[in-house]
């Protein structure tokens, strides 16, 4: 078959899909529409026959329309009900759309073709079986399309029953049902301050109400998103790509302030915003994606302005829903409604529970209230003891001394270490050595190439033959008798011959420092060590290079190794304090432990601090602390650049300082007058 007519093929089931897609929609009575319905699977599957099984109203499945099936042998086999009902049976038991192939099962079939079943749904129960009865020589490398595209059709006809539903799901008693489930909903959303605890009601126990197929709940956090539930799922893995993409996702439309909704069109979406749905729909495989931002409630007492008017309300969101539906690109009814109905209770719970735990030292006072509860309606000698327990922590945290330490967070590196920098311009033509390959001092390293060196020592030796050639020329000619009227040519020959020696001198320096330039780029170790810097060959070779540009790092790892740290500089005070008080010596004790084994902690001491405060983007203005350690402890050979955590000690202050001193700093720096 040519290209040309596989796409019309194509084109033709899409078209087929389409129509039926339409009919969903439609109020037509059942029996047309599936008239239509199966002629139109039928036709685009290329199959024998198609039939439609509903319930009646004692619970018992009929055929409700046919076409086809008389061509299929179906009804002259007297077997062929009882077969084919434990098929239909199966299906309604268990849901799933499913095949049946004459050479593939043991089953007795009721014909000899290949069976498609898929099951009818109405408001997510099954009240029907589509069954097609498709050619047994269909190639197997098709059956699963066939299987794919049928069910896909059946999930419209549950459309179209659902749709052929709603009248009878606005009677009162539905009405009562979802008013039930709503109220029920709420009162457990607000039923605690924890927002793990909103967040898990949040997301199963509002998919349930809205009836989406999952429901995500994106909280802010300052300016970062987290999704912090996921229906279905009691922990949230924040590194899985599905939520990284589904974080972005949100994070994007909340800043926005509007809903957001994918039915499968992307045109009227902000470019941010679309890429990040592209990516998060690649990835989940949702067809229908909603997101909502949820906003925290507006105050009860609205202030007003100078003028006496009411200030303008500037909705602040706390967070975003995202509602999601696999199977279909359009809502089911009442998905969207129900969503935004319950948004506002949502964004009112989750900005309560924020802020009843930001109070400050809010598990402190949770415990004296369960203390306080618990001693309601006793005597006053237990409360009078409880006092007195208080009082008596209190005066601990105030006259019991503690070892106060500040914390840093840097490198393990060699004592010695020297960058090896290139001597002269040219192009790195050979690398001698790789990453992490000990060298001696004097070892070759890598050689640079500079063709304009070479022409100049060329040009000067060539030019120093010359001036020698010259030379022997004027001193042949002075050798020479001369008469006594030629001595002014004399004079003459001598001072060319003095000129000439001068410029060979010249000469033979240049050619002395060239030599010497071109020699040096030959570049050799300065220091014996390991190479420590990484792909030589991907950053160096064939790259052309500037005197002064730093090639590759030498780490002496054989030799004393010592603590980079960097401490943030506010709390350099108290290390400056400790030293004055210990005659100005900054061998300070220090305790610090490995980023690859945290559980081991290794002793060291402070021996040079850096002269000089830097930046950090993560700590701000930070100094540099230098410590010795006796590298023999470590369990291990040090590994260059290995991340390290220190604690510095800094002689003893209270308990109370040790253990709420950032609070007091806090005070100090920002209410001080």
């Amino acid at each position: 078959m040519s290209n040309s007519s596989v796409q019309e093929v194509r084109d033709k089931i899409i078209q087929l899909a389409r129509e039926i897609e339409e009919h969903s929609r439609s109020r037509m009575p059942p029996k047309e529409f599936f008239n239509e319905f199966l002629r139109r699977v039928v036709g685009a599957v290329g199959a024998r026959a198609g039939v439609v099984w509903l319930k009646n109203d004692a619970n018992r499945l009929e055929l409700l329309h046919e076409i086809g099936l008389s061509n299929t042998g179906f009804h002259d086999n007297p077997n062929a009900m009882a077969a084919n009902q434990k098929f239909l049976t199966e299906v309604i038991s268990n849901g799933q759309a499913c095949t049946y192939h004459p050479a593939e099962t043991s089953e007795q079939l009721p014909t000899e073709d290949m069976l498609v079943f898929a099951a009818l749904q109405k408001n997510k129960e099954v009240v029907g079986v589509v069954e097609i009865f498709q050619r047994h020589d269909t190639p197997a490398q098709a059956r699963p399309g066939f299987l794919q595209f049928v069910e896909q059709m059946t999930g419209y006809a549950c459309r179209y029953l659902d749709n052929q539903g709603k009248e009878d799901s606005t009677s009162s008693g539905a009405v009562s049902k979802i008013a039930e489930d709503f109220e029920q909903f709420v009162l457990q959303l607000h039923k605690s301050l924890d927002v793990k605890e909103v967040a898990f009601t949040t997301a199963n126990d509002g998919r349930l109400l809205i009836g989406c197929d999952r429901l995500s709940l994106a909280i802010m956090d300052g300016r970062k998103t987290v999704i912090r539930s996921i229906s279905g799922q009691d922990n949230v893995n924040q590194r899985a790509n599905l939520v990284r993409k589904m974080t972005k996702l949100a994070s994007h439309v909340i800043k926005t302030n509007e809903k957001m909704e994918y039915t499968g069109k992307v045109d009227h979406l902000a470019p941010k915003v679309e890429r990040a749905l592209a990516d998060f729909i690649q990835e989940s495989g949702s067809r229908m994606v909603t997101v909502i931002p949820i906003f925290q409630p507006d105050p009860v007492v609205q202030k007003d302005d100078d003028h006496g008017r009411p200030k303008e309300k500037v909705r602040k969101a706390v967070g975003g829903l995202i509602v999601e539906q696999v199977a279909e690109s359009q809502p089911k009814a009442g998905v969207l409604e129900k969503s935004d109905l319950i948004s506002d209770h949502v964004g009112a719970a989750v900005y309560n529970a924020k802020q009843y735990n930001r109070l400050f030292l809010m598990p402190l006072w949770r415990g004296l209230g369960k203390v306080f509860g618990f001693l309601e309606g006793r005597n006053g000698v237990k409360a009078a003891l409880v006092v007195l327990l208080v009082a008596a922590a209190i005066a601990s945290l105030i006259v019991v001394p503690w070892e106060y330490r500040i914390e840093g967070e840097g490198r393990m590196m060699p004592v010695i270490q020297k960058d090896v920098f290139v001597p002269w311009d040219g192009e790195v033509i050979e690398i001698l050595v790789d990453s992490g390959q000990h060298v001696a001092e004097g070892d070759p390293l890598l050689r640079i190439k500079n063709p304009d060196l070479k022409s100049q020592l060329t040009a000067a030796v060539g030019e120093v033959s010359s001036k020698e050639a010259l030379e022997r020329t004027v001193l042949t000619e002075l050798n020479r008798t001369l008469r006594p009227t030629e001595q002014s040519r004399k004079n003459e020959l001598l001072g060319q011959l003095s000129q000439t020696r001068e410029e060979i001198k010249s000469l033979r320096e240049q050619i002395n420092i060239l030599a010497g330039r071109l020699a040096s780029l030959d570049v050799k170790a300065p220091v014996s060590g390991v190479i420590a810097t990484f792909q030589l060959e991907q950053l160096l070779l064939n790259r052309p290079v500037r005197r002064g540009e730093v090639l590759l790092e030498i780490k002496h790892d054989d030799g004393d190794w010592h603590l980079e740290l960097d401490v943030e500089e506010k709390r350099m005070g108290h290390f400056l304090d400790a030293v004055k008080a210990h005659n100005n010596d900054f061998a300070r004790p220090v305790e610090f432990v490995l980023a690859t084994d945290s559980e081991s902690s290794f002793k060291g001491k402070v021996y040079k601090v850096s002269t000089r405060a830097n930046s950090s983007q993560e700590s701000g203005s930070v100094v540099t602390v230098f410590c010795e350690f006796d590298k023999a402890q470590l369990k291990r050979p040090p590994r260059i650049g290995a991340e390290v955590r220190a604690k510095i000690n800094c002689g003893q202050k209270s308990l109370g300082y040790v253990l709420f001193g950032d609070v007091v700093e806090f005070i100090q720096k920002y209410f001080w007058l």
